[in-house]
C-alpha cells in the first residue's frame, strides 16, 4: 500500500478541494423536485402523493443501487465510479427537463437515484483509502458539508427558478451545473493509488447481513431510521403545499427561500458531532429523538415563525440523529463496518422512499393536522422501540461479558 495522503502534503490538499463537488452535484439534483411538487402537481394534474413519487422514485433507486454495491463496490474503481455516476445523472437530470409525461419523469428518477447511489457507496471509502487515519474526520466533514449543502442549494435554486420561469428550466439549470462539477471534480480529484481490487464475496456479505438483523441494537437503529427519514422527507415533500394554502398563502420564491433552513443541519452536525465524545451515543439519540418531537408538533401552529422554529429544529435534530448513528454504527460493529453502512443508508432511502410517498394520501384525504399526528406516532414509535433495543443489547452484552 502506498503512503496515504497528510495534512500537509499536495495530494491531500487536492483531496480537500474535489471531495466537497460530488456531495454538492448529487444531494442537489437529488432534493431539486421537493420544492416543486406543487408546479408538477399543477402541471401534470396529478395530486400531493403522487407528485411525490417523483422524489420516492429516486430514493428507491438509491437503495437498490446501494444493496448492489454492497457486493460489487470493492471491484469497481473508486474515482471511475464517482465520476460516471455524477456525469450519467446529470444527463439524466437534463432529460428530465423534456419528460412528455409523469411516469417517463417518475422513471427518470430511478434511474438518477440508481447512478448517484455510486456516489454515496464508495466516497467516504474513497476517503478512508486515500488519507491518514488522523486526517479522515476532517475530508469526511467536507464531504458530508457538501451533502448537507448540496441538498439545500438544490431545493433553494430549483424552487426561485422555477417561481420565476418553469419547472422544466429548473430541472435544465441543476442538470447543466451538476454536467460542470463533473468536469472539476474530474480534473481536480487525485486517482485512487491504495484501492486493491477484491473478490465478491457474497456469502460473508449476506452473513453479515443476516447478523445485523438479528442483533437488538442494530436492528431498533435500522427501523428508526426509516421511520425518522420517512418523517423528515415526508415534511419537506408537502410543506410547500401547506404553505400555499390559507392562513399563510406565501407566494412560491418565499415558500423557495424557507428551505435555506436546511443549514441548520450543517450545524447538528457538527454540534452533535462534538457533544458525543462528552454524551454517551444512546442517552444523545433520546434526547434527538424527544427534540425531533418538539420541532414536529410546531408544525401544527398557524403562526408562521413558530412553524420556521419548529422546521429548524427538526431539520437539526434529524441531521444530529443521523450522526449519531454513524458513529453507533461504526462503534458497535466489529467486524463488517461497511455492510453495517450499507444497511443503514438502504434503510434510510426506503423509508424516505416508501413513507415519504404513502403518507400524502394522508395529506390529501384527511389534512394537515391529521399528516403531522401520524408523523408524531412514528417518532413515539421510534422513541420507544430504541430505548427497548438498547436496553436489551445492553443486557445481552453485559451477560455475555459476565459468562467470559
Amino acid at each position: 500500500m502506498k503512503t496515504k495522503a497528510g495534512r500537509n502534503t499536495r495530494r491531500y490538499k487536492e483531496i480537500r478541494k474535489a471531495i466537497f463537488i460530488p456531495g454538492l452535484a448529487a444531494f442537489s439534483q437529488f432534493y431539486m423536485f421537493q420544492p416543486l411538487l406543487p408546479s408538477l402537481s399543477e402541471s401534470f394534474l396529478v395530486s400531493p402523493a403522487i407528485s411525490s413519487l417523483v422524489v420516492s422514485s429516486s430514493m428507491i433507486g438509491i437503495a437498490l443501487g446501494l444493496f448492489m454495491f454492497a457486493f460489487y463496490a470493492d471491484i469497481l474503481h473508486r474515482k471511475k465510479l464517482m465520476l460516471i455516476a455524477l456525469f450519467l445523472s446529470s444527463l439524466i437530470t437534463i432529460l428530465s427537463a423534456v419528460s412528455w409525461n409523469f411516469n417517463v419523469l417518475v422513471v427518470f428518477g430511478f434511474i438518477k437515484g440508481f447512478l448517484l447511489s455510486g456516489v454515496i457507496a464508495v466516497a467516504i471509502v474513497y476517503i478512508s483509502e486515500e488519507v491518514e487515519v488522523r486526517d479522515v474526520g476532517i475530508i469526511i466533514g467536507i464531504y458530508l458539508a457538501g451533502n448537507v449543502l448540496g441538498g439545500m442549494w438544490g431545493r433553494v435554486v430549483a424552487g426561485l427558478i422555477s417561481s420565476w420561469y418553469d419547472w422544466r428550466i429548473a430541472t435544465l439549470f441543476i442538470g447543466g451545473i451538476g454536467v460542470i462539477l463533473s468536469i472539476f471534480f474530474m480534473r481536480l480529484l487525485p486517482q485512487s493509488l491504495n484501492f486493491n481490487l477484491q473478490k465478491v464475496q457474497t456469502f460473508q456479505k449476506l452473513m453479515y447481513m443476516k447478523s445485523f438483523l438479528k442483533n437488538p441494537l442494530f436492528l431498533g437503529v435500522f427501523i428508526l431510521m426509516i421511520l425518522m427519514m420517512g418523517t423528515f422527507v415526508s415534511i419537506y415533500n408537502y410543506l410547500s403545499f401547506r404553505l400555499e394554502m390559507p392562513p399563510f398563502s406565501l407566494p412560491h420564491y418565499v415558500i423557495s427561500l424557507l428551505f435555506l433552513i436546511y443549514i441548520t443541519g450543517v450545524g447538528g452536525t457538527i454540534t452533535i458531532g462534538a457533544l458525543t465524545h462528552r454524551i454517551h451515543s444512546f442517552r444523545m439519540l433520546k434526547i434527538l429523538l424527544v427534540l425531533f418531537l418538539i420541532g414536529t408538533l410546531g408544525l401544527l401552529v398557524e403562526e408562521l415563525w413558530l412553524l420556521v422554529l419548529g422546521l429548524s429544529l427538526l431539520t437539526f435534530s434529524l441531521l444530529g440523529i443521523q450522526t449519531v448513528v454513524n458513529k453507533i454504527i461504526s462503534q458497535y460493529a466489529v467486524e463488517g463496518k461497511s455492510t453495517a453502512n450499507c444497511l443503514y443508508l438502504i434503510c434510510q432511502y426506503m423509508g424516505a422512499g416508501g413513507i415519504g410517498s404513502s403518507t400524502g394520501y394522508i395529506v390529501s384525504k384527511w389534512g394537515w393536522s391529521n399528516f403531522i399526528f401520524t408523523l408524531i406516532g412514528f417518532i413515539l414509535f421510534s422513541l420507544l422501540l430504541f430505548i427497548i433495543c438498547a436496553r436489551r443489547y445492553t443486557n445481552t452484552y453485559k451477560l455475555t461479558k459476565e459468562i467470559s
